[in-house]
């Protein structure tokens, strides 16, 4: 635990991050509240926690129903017990390559450092879209260059048992050994799969840029 949440929770561009997507979700969340309480949130492979600790802060008073799920008991043991206080919260095993077409509908879906693992990102973010509510949106936090450090483990991480294919075998990915995809790959695909990107930071000018991860807010439309 106290590896992953050095990487996901106690370092400058995880505290930048996951602050941000706490607030975007609080903001998504009063826009949305008129039309749907309580409010919807499905959070995919929230591992340690490190983004719920920000938004759960960010949403104290608002009218959500929060789903924290990942693929792992463990995780989810973990966060029961960290998350006790809030009685709105629900946990579940869910696995974002097999299970998001029988998942119910939401207003938000977060997804914190998992979609990279997605064996084809194109058809995940359409199953996302398609389990989004009109109106709702995604907010994704994503690292979008692959630094030496990262090499020398992340494809070890990533890899897959025998009966299963390797992540990005089949999408924007394929063909080369990437596991990540660029900003502008993202804003692509968001846009492929029918969700406009309305914000995504840090802006290129700001000094957590240089770190190379991104939030992505993508708003899936009123039809």
């Amino acid at each position: 635990m106290a590896t992953a949440e050095a990487a996901y929770r106690d370092n400058l561009s995880s505290r930048y991050l996951n602050l941000a997507a706490g607030r975007a979700v609080a903001d998504l969340v009063d826009g949305l509240r008129g039309d749907r309480p309580p409010v919807r949130v499905l959070e995919l492979g929230a591992g340690i926690g490190g983004t719920t600790d920000d938004v759960t802060a960010a949403l104290a008073g608002l009218p959500v129903e929060y789903h924290f799920t990942d693929v792992s008991t463990f995780f989810l043991d973990a966060a029961k017990r960290r998350f006790a206080d809030y009685p709105w919260m629900r946990y579940e095993i869910v696995d974002m390559n097999a299970d998001l077409e029988n998942q119910p509908r939401y207003d938000i879906v977060i997804a914190a450092n998992v979609l990279h693992n997605a064996y084809d990102i194109a058809v995940t973010l359409r199953q996302l879209r398609a389990l989004l509510n009109p109106g709702g949106a995604v907010v994704i936090i994503e690292t979008c260059h692959a630094h030496c450090a990262q090499l020398t483990s992340v494809h070890f991480l990533m890899s897959p048992r025998e009966d299963q294919p390797h992540a990005g075998l089949t999408d924007v990915r394929a063909g080369t050994d990437r596991i990540f995809l660029t900003e502008n790959e993202w804003r692509d695909q968001l846009l492929a799969a029918g969700l406009t990107p309305e914000l995504v930071l840090p802006a290129g000018d700001h000094q957590v840029a240089a770190l190379d991860q991104r939030v992505f807010i993508a708003v899936r439309g009123q039809e």
